[in-house]
């Protein structure tokens, strides 16, 4: 929240200077920087681009620039060509526009970039982009019977995968990613960016549970037997390490070679998670 701050205060005391620099006297001289009207015109219609296209047209800083150098030099040239763009106090002039138009850009790039990223910790934390996929554990209790009910009558294989941060990452994770958070809002925020990542990588048909209170995230996956959880687990790992930056504990159970109900094959995935973790730490140990 301190950068969006920084970037409005930027944006307003550019702006300001931007539209009173030609009241600016120089010993006894007015208006020795007298800007032709257009660039007035063109430093509006960056702020708006800018803004407007916030989170769908987000360049580099350096593209800006360049792009609206480009705009003012072509419409001094082919458009309003009254006064000449190089020349004795021409060139101070087209040099003192050139350097406010890119100081107005600078500051819309800063303050979109901000708003940006402010929408997408707000995306983080409601869930919005992916609330209609992720049920609680009350909500999901008929669709979980069906799919049991589905796989005994067929005798089709289902695993449950459960995920939950790891702890020694999550602190570190929160401490990079979400300092600028209500504090009691820092897990729910890291668990929800988890969320968004295995929204993307599941099927329709896969159910995913928030159980918040336990810290975990529940997959209900049809039609999926062990080796393939295997192989969706790592991949899972693997996207969240690169994508997020923390590692998360993983363990799953398939229906119906390790339990026959929705709670022992949570039971026994998390007994693996924690196998795992166990395994993990001896690992450590003996490398250090």
């Amino acid at each position: 929240m301190k950068q969006l701050r920084n970037s409005i205060l930027l944006l307003v005391l550019v702006g300001g200077i931007f539209l009173n620099i030609e009241r600016l006297d120089v010993g006894n001289t007015p208006d020795v920087v007298d800007m032709q009207s257009f660039v007035y015109v063109l430093g509006g219609v960056i702020v708006l681009v800018h803004l407007l296209l916030e989170g769908r047209w987000q360049p580099s800083v350096t593209f800006s620039l360049v792009l609206w150098w480009l705009v003012y030099l072509a419409l001094k040239v082919l458009l309003f060509n009254q006064r000449p763009l190089l020349g004795g106090t021409y060139t101070y002039l087209t040099v003192t526009e050139m350097a406010m138009l890119g100081l107005l850009t600078v500051a819309c790039w800063r303050l979109s970039r901000d708003l940006g990223e402010v929408r997408e910790t707000i995306a983080n934390v409601t869930l919005e982009d992916v609330s209609d996929r992720v049920k609680t554990m009350e909500e999901a209790e008929r669709e979980i019977a069906r799919e049991i009910t589905r796989s005994r009558r067929y005798n089709s294989p289902l695993s449950v995968l459960v995920l939950r941060v790891n702890p020694g990452e999550k602190k570190l994770f929160l401490r990079r990613s979400a300092e600028e958070l209500f504090e009691g809002l820092l897990e729910r925020y890291a668990a929800n960016k988890l969320m968004r990542v295995l929204d993307r990588e599941l099927r329709r048909t896969d159910l995913v549970i928030d159980r918040s209170k336990q810290n975990e995230i529940v997959l209900v996956l049809p039609e999926t037997g062990g080796e393939s959880t295997a192989t969706l687990t790592e991949r899972i790992r693997h996207l969240v390490k690169e994508n997020l930056g923390f590692e998360v504990e993983t363990g799953y159970a398939s229906f119906p070679d390790e339990a026959l109900t929705f709670e022992e094959l949570v039971d026994q995935a998390k007994k693996r998670f924690r196998l795992i973790s166990s395994i993990e730490a001896e690992s450590k140990d003996e490398r250090s």
